[in-house]
C-alpha cells in the first residue's frame, strides 16, 4: 500500500514542475526577467552621466531593486517585459544625456522635460527605431533632434514631425499647394491629421551656408519667443537633405496686402485699425529688443513682414535675418542683410546694425501704414529733391499730410493722429541712429504719450549729411520687383494666434 501511495505523490510534482515551468513560458515578463542585462548597464550610463540631487533616481541599483529595471522607479515595461516607457519629467536633473540612451531599443516613449539637463542631443536618439513620442523640452539641450523620418519628438515649444507627416500635409509638396516661394525656400499650404491647416515652410536644400543659416536662426531665435504679436513657429523637421519650418497658417496676409483691398468701396483697414497694427507691431518689436535675453534683432521689419491674424491684430513675422546679440553690446558688425532700401545708413556703410536698425525698418512701415503704397518710390515729379521721407518733412512742416495719407480713406482720419504718426515716423529715421528713439519709447508715443512734436522741433533740422551709397537710396522700394522672403506670400499668409 505504501508503495502504491507513492506514485500519486510523484505524479503530484511532475503535474506542479510541468506547472511552474508552463508558467514561465505563459509570462514573457518573468522570463524576461533574467534577460535585462543591456537595460541595466544603459540605465546606469544614464544615471552616471545626469546630475541627481534629490536622489529620484536612487533606486537605479542592482543592489537595492535587483536586476529587473522594470521595477525601477519612472522605468514603465509592458506585459512582455519590454522597457517601453521612461518618464523623468521635471525631477531637478542636471548633467548630460549619456548617447548609450540610444541602446534602449524598445522605448516608444522618452521624456526628460523641465529640468536643466545641458549638451548636446546624443545622435543615437536618431537610431530608436520604435520611439513614438520624445520631450526634450524646457532643458539646456543644444542641436536640434536627430531624425530621419524619426519619432515625433518637442525640442523647447517646438515639435519636431516626421517628413513622411509633412509629405502627407502638403500632398508630397505638391505645386498646387504652393503659396509663395521666396529667397531660400517654398512656403506650401498642408493640413495635418488634426484638421489643422499650416503654412509649410521647405528650404531650399542645403545649396549654401546662408540657406541653413537662416533655418537654424529662425528655428533658435523663434523657440524663444512667446507673445501676441510674435509670429508662433509651431515646429520643424530634419533630415541629411532636407530643413523644414512649420507655422500656423491664416486668410488675412500681410498688412501689405490688406492695405490693397476693400469692401464694399471701403478699405479694409479704416484708421483705426491701421493704428492698431502699427502699435502691435511695435509691441513685438519692443519684446524682441527689451525683454528677450540676448537681444533678437529682426533686420527686415516692412509691411510684407507684418501678418494679420483673425482679428486683424499685427503679427512679426519671418525672423530668418533676425540676429542675436548679447545685452552690453552696443552693436554687431556683420553681412549687410535685408530689404534694399530699407537698410539704415550705418548698416550699409560699416555693416553695423543694432535695435536701432528695426527703428529705421519701423518708421518705413509707418510710411506704408499711413500713405497705402504698394511701394515707397515716389511717382514722376512727385518731388524732385529726395525721397519719400523728404516728401513726408516738407509735407509736415506745410500741413499738408493731406495729400500724403491714403486717399482711399477719404476724410476718415483724425488729422492731429496723422500728423504725430508722421511724426514719430521721422524719429524713427533718422540718419543717426542714435537720434532714432527706442521701441520702448515709440510704444509709448503710440499709446498717446506726450511731447512727439517737441522730439520732432528739437531734431527736425538737425543737419544730415548725404548718403555716399546712392544705390541705397530710400526711395526705391517695389514691393513687385522685390525679392520676397521666405515666409511672404501672395495669397495666403502665415499668422495664427500665439
Amino acid at each position: 500500500m505504501a508503495g502504491r501511495r507513492a506514485f500519486p505523490d510523484m505524479e503530484a510534482v511532475a503535474v506542479i514542475v510541468l506547472a511552474v515551468a508552463a508558467a514561465a513560458v505563459l509570462s514573457p515578463a518573468a522570463a524576461a526577467a533574467g534577460n535585462f542585462t543591456r537595460e541595466v548597464r544603459v540605465l546606469r550610463a544614464v544615471k552616471a552621466a545626469l546630475r541627481d540631487p534629490g536622489h529620484v533616481l536612487g533606486d537605479w541599483d542592482v543592489a537595492k531593486s535587483g536586476h529587473n529595471p522594470c521595477n525601477w522607479s519612472m522605468v514603465h515595461c509592458c506585459h512582455h517585459g519590454r522597457l517601453v516607457k521612461l518618464n523623468l519629467e521635471q525631477k531637478n536633473l542636471s548633467g548630460r544625456l549619456s548617447p548609450a540612451i540610444g541602446r534602449l531599443t524598445t522605448l516608444r516613449f522618452l521624456s526628460l522635460s523641465q529640468n536643466a539637463i545641458s549638451g548636446p542631443i546624443p545622435e543615437t536618439i536618431g537610431g530608436m527605431d520604435m520611439l513614438q513620442r520624445l520631450d526634450l523640452s524646457n532643458n539646456r539641450f543644444n542641436g536640434s533632434i536627430p531624425s530621419q523620418n524619426g519619432p515625433v519628438g518637442h525640442l523647447g515649444h517646438l515639435k519636431q514631425y516626421k517628413l513622411d507627416e509633412i509629405q502627407k500635409a502638403t500632398g508630397n509638396f505638391c505645386r498646387e499647394n504652393i503659396l509663395g516661394e521666396g529667397a531660400f525656400g517654398i512656403v506650401y499650404k498642408g493640413g495635418l491629421p488634426d484638421g489643422s491647416i499650416v503654412a509649410v515652410k521647405r528650404l531650399k536644400g542645403r545649396v549654401s551656408d546662408v540657406g541653413d543659416d537662416q533655418f537654424h536662426t529662425e528655428v533658435e531665435v523663434i523657440s524663444l519667443i512667446a507673445h501676441r504679436n510674435l509670429l508662433r513657429l509651431l515646429g520643424f523637421c530634419t533630415t541629411d537633405d532636407e530643413r523644414i519650418l512649420v507655422y500656423p497658417y491664416m486668410l488675412n496676409g500681410t498688412v501689405a496686402s490688406k492695405l490693397q483691398e476693400q469692401v464694399d468701396g471701403e478699405p479694409a483697414l479704416d484708421w483705426p485699425r491701421r493704428k492698431m497694427i502699427a502699435l502691435g507691431t511695435a509691441q513685438g518689436l519692443l519684446y524682441l529688443h527689451e525683454h528677450c535675453d540676448p537681444k533678437i534683432i529682426h533686420r527686415d521689419i516692412k509691411a510684407s513682414n507684418v501678418l494679420l491674424d483673425e482679428y486683424l491684430e499685427a503679427v512679426v513675422a519671418d525672423f530668418g535675418l533676425a540676429k542675436l546679440v548679447d545685452h552690453g553690446v552696443s552693436h554687431i558688425v556683420t553681412l549687410v542683410r535685408g530689404t534694399i532700401g530699407r537698410i539704415p545708413p550705418e548698416a550699409v556703410m560699416v555693416g553695423h546694425s543694432s535695435e536701432k536698425t528695426d527703428i529705421f525698418g519701423f518708421g518705413l512701415l509707418l510710411m506704408e501704414i499711413v500713405t497705402g503704397r504698394k511701394t515707397l518710390e515716389l511717382h514722376e515729379n512727385e518731388h524732385e529733391e529726395g525721397g519719400i521721407l523728404e516728401l513726408a518733412k516738407e509735407l509736415l512742416e506745410q500741413n499738408q499730410l493731406n495729400s500724403f495719407v491714403d486717399r482711399r480713406l477719404r476724410d476718415n482720419y483724425d488729422s492731429a493722429e496723422l500728423e504725430k504718426m508722421v511724426q514719430i515716423a521721422m524719429l524713427c529715421t533718422m540718419y543717426n541712429p542714435d537720434h532714432r528713439p527706442r521701441m520702448s519709447e515709440v510704444v509709448r508715443m503710440l499709446k498717446g504719450g506726450d511731447g512727439v512734436s517737441e522730439k520732432w522741433e528739437a531734431l527736425k533740422n538737425v543737419e544730415e549729411p548725404i548718403s555716399p551709397f546712392p544705390e541705397f537710396q530710400l526711395d526705391a522700394i517695389d514691393y513687385d520687383s522685390d525679392q520676397r522672403s521666405s515666409v511672404e506670400l501672395q495669397a495666403c499668409e502665415l499668422s495664427g494666434p500665439r
